[in-house]
C-alpha cells in the first residue's frame, strides 16, 4: 500500500490518495515513520502536483514540518523548483518553515535565490522577512547566494524589497562582501548594480585585508578586467594600501576608537604584507629571467667575438674592413650590455623598485637589438652578393627592429607620463583617493 501511495505521489493522483486514506487512515503517518520510501509530500512538491500537495496538507498539515535525509522540507523543494502555488499552500500551514535549515544551513529563501525564483522569493520574504537575515554554515547571507550563483534579478529584487542594509553589507566567514565575490568572478552586470547602490560599501576589507580593487588586481587581465576596474574607479574604490596612506595623511589619532582601529590596522597590515609579497615575487622572477637571458647573450657574443665570420666569396679589403667593423661594434655592444645587466644584478644594489627593473629591461633591449644587428652583419659576410640576394634576411630583421622600436617608444612615453605625475605630486598634496607611492599605477587610476 505504501508503494501505491508513492506511485500516486509521482502521478499527482488525488483520487488514488483519497482511496488509500479510506483503506488506511494512518497510511501517511506510517510512511513518514517508516521512511521506506520518499515522503509523499516531498515527492509531490518536487514534481509540482499542486492539488496533491493541498490534499495532503488538508489531511495531515503537520507533514509540512517533516524533513528528509538532507534536512529538506517540502518548502525547501518547492522554493527551489519555483512552484509558487505550492509555496503559498505550505506557508499557509506553517510559515515558520522559512527558518528551517538544510545540512548546509540554507533555508528556503537561500534556495529560491540560488535558482532565481523571484516569485517564490517574494512570497517567502512577505511571510517571514527575518528569514532573509539567516546565514549558511559558511556565513553567507541571501545576497551572497545571489552573487555566488550569478542571479542578477534576484539580487535586484532584494535591493528593492529588503529594508535591512546589513544584509547587503554583511561578510561571510572569509570576510568577503558581495562586492568582493562579484569582482572575483568579474560579474559585470552585478558590479554595475552594486557600485550604484548606496547600501554597498566599495572599500570594505575582507579577512586578508583586501578591498574589491585588490581582489581585481590578483585576477587575469582581460576585457572584463578593465571594465570592472573602470566601474570600481567610478564608484571611488581604492586599494588597502591607499586606505592606509589616506589614514596617515588625515592624521588619525590613536585615541579615537583604539580597539576598532587596532583591528582594522591588523587586517590592513595583513593585506599590505600580501601585496608586498606578490610585488617581491614579481621582481624576483624578473631578476632571475634577466640573469638567464643576459648570461646566454654574453656567451653568444663572446663566442662570436673570438670566432668572427669569414666570407667564402671574393671581396675587397675595404668591404671586409667595413663589414668587420660593423660586426665588432654591434657584437661588443650586445656583449657589454649583457655584462652590465649581470653586474647590476649581482652588485647587491637595492633593485626593488619597478623603475630600476624597467632600466634593466631597457639595457636588455639594447643587448637583444645589438645581437640582431650582429646577425644581420654576419649573414652579409656569408652570402654571395651576386648569386644570392640578401634582401630577405635584411627585410625580416628591419621589420623586427621596427616592432621593437615601437614597443620601446611606447614604454618611453609611459615612463615620461609616470615621471610627470610623480613631479606633480611633489608640488601639490594629492587627494586621498588618488594617493599612490608605487611605480605602477593601480587599476583605479586606469581610464
Amino acid at each position: 500500500m505504501e508503494s501505491m501511495l508513492y506511485e500516486a505521489a509521482l502521478k499527482g493522483s488525488v483520487p488514488t490518495l483519497l482511496e488509500l486514506l479510506q483503506q488506511d487512515p494512518l497510511i501517511l503517518d506510517k510512511v513518514t515513520m517508516n521512511s521506506i520510501s520518499e515522503i509523499p509530500l516531498h515527492v509531490a512538491s518536487l514534481l509540482g502536483h499542486v492539488d496533491f500537495v493541498k490534499q495532503i496538507l488538508c489531511q495531515k498539515p503537520e507533514l509540512a514540518n517533516e524533513l528528509d535525509s538532507q534536512q529538506y522540507s517540502a518548502l525547501h523543494i518547492a522554493s527551489q523548483k519555483g512552484y509558487v502555488e505550492i509555496v503559498r499552500a505550505l506557508l499557509q500551514v506553517n510559515p515558520d518553515m522559512c527558518f528551517a535549515r538544510d545540512v548546509d544551513g540554507r533555508n528556503p529563501l537561500h534556495l529560491a535565490a540560488m535558482k532565481g525564483r523571484i516569485d517564490c522569493l517574494g512570497e517567502l520574504i512577505k511571510s517571514r522577512p527575518l528569514a532573509a537575515s539567516a546565514t549558511t554554515i559558511w556565513g553567507e547571507t541571501i545576497s551572497h547566494v545571489c552573487v555566488k550563483y550569478n542571479q542578477l534579478e534576484a539580487l535586484k529584487f532584494l535591493l528593492e524589497n529588503i529594508d535591512d542594509p546589513e544584509i547587503l553589507k554583511a561578510k561571510d566567514d572569509y570576510g568577503m562582501t558581495i562586492l568582493h565575490l562579484a569582482v572575483a568572478e568579474k560579474q559585470i552586470e552585478i558590479i554595475k548594480v552594486l557600485t550604484t547602490s548606496t547600501k554597498v560599501k566599495v572599500n570594505d576589507l575582507n579577512a586578508n585585508g583586501l578591498t574589491a580593487l585588490d581582489i581585481l588586481a590578483q585576477s587575469k587581465r582581460d576585457v572584463k578586467y578593465w571594465e570592472t576596474g573602470e566601474l570600481l574607479r567610478r564608484a571611488g574604490a581604492i586599494s588597502a594600501k591607499d586606505i592606509q596612506l589616506s589614514a596617515n595623511e588625515l592624521g588619525i589619532s590613536k585615541t579615537n576608537s583604539l580597539t576598532s582601529n587596532e583591528n582594522n590596522q591588523k587586517q590592513q597590515g595583513k593585506g599590505l604584507e600580501n601585496i608586498h609579497e606578490k610585488e617581491d615575487d614579481w621582481l624576483e622572477k624578473k631578476r632571475n629571467a634577466l640573469m638567464v637571458v643576459a648570461s646566454l647573450i654574453a656567451t653568444m657574443a663572446f663566442q662570436a667575438g673570438v670566432n668572427p665570420p669569414h666570407s667564402p666569396w671574393q671581396d675587397t679589403f675595404q668591404n671586409t674592413k667595413r663589414r668587420y667593423g660593423c660586426f665588432l661594434f654591434f657584437n661588443t655592444a650586445g656583449f657589454l650590455a649583457s655584462l652590465s645587466i649581470i653586474l647590476l644584478l649581482i652588485s647587491g644594489l637595492p633593485l626593488k623598485r619597478r623603475l630600476f627593473m624597467w632600466i634593466l629591461m631597457v639595457i636588455m633591449w639594447v643587448a637583444i637589438t645589438a645581437m640582431a644587428m650582429t646577425y644581420m652583419v654576419s649573414i652579409d659576410f656569408l652570402l654571395d652578393p651576386v648569386v644570392i640576394l640578401p634582401s630577405g634576411p635584411y627585410i625580416l630583421t628591419y621589420i623586427w627592429l621596427s616592432i621593437g622600436g615601437i614597443l620601446f617608444l611606447g614604454h618611453m612615453i609611459r615612463l615620461i607620463v609616470k615621471m610627470i605625475k610623480y613631479f606633480r605630486k611633489l608640488t601639490r598634496r594629492p587627494w586621498y583617493t588618488q594617493a599612490q607611492d608605487s611605480d605602477e599605477p593601480p587599476i583605479a587610476s586606469i581610464v
